[in-house]
């Protein structure tokens, strides 16, 4: 009886500490890494999930002299982005104000363009090239 209870008290305090780090994890996406950062709309593109349904659109967003890391750790001075605030009307060549908090690779966006979705050789999933970014106060 003793090894069940432990193993219960083990459960419950590795599922206290996976919520309260999800939590935290919550919270950082949220709050902005920067100070207000100024970027030109590049392109719109768009995208899809990974059966190539759900059309989702991504602006590029040139943010020189601002680099970024993307994948493998490359550094580029665009970024891809899922978060512009829908209430207002975008072009290519638009310069906006923002906040930002860089994705991890790991969590980044998994919607590709169909030309993405189909390009051989077969990338590991969300491996485009380009570091995704959330952005705030989107001005």
């Amino acid at each position: 009886m003793p090894i069940m209870k432990a193993l219960s008290l083990l459960a419950l305090a590795t599922l206290s500490l996976l919520t309260m780090s999800n939590s935290c994890r919550q919270e950082e996406a949220v709050s902005p890494e920067s100070d207000v950062t100024s970027g030109r709309l590049v392109e719109q593109q768009t995208t899809y999930d990974v059966t190539g349904q759900n059309p989702r659109p991504r602006w590029i967003i040139d943010l020189a002299p601002l680099s970024l890391a993307g994948y493998q750790g490359t550094l580029y001075s665009q970024a891809k982005v899922f978060t512009l605030p829908s209430n207002t009307t975008y072009q290519a060549g638009q310069t906006i104000s923002f906040h930002y908090q860089l994705v991890p690779y790991a969590g980044q966006t998994p919607w590709k363009t169909g030309y993405e979705l189909r390009a051989v050789p077969a990338t590991p999933p969300g491996a485009t090239a380009l570091p995704e970014i959330i952005l705030s106060d989107v001005h």
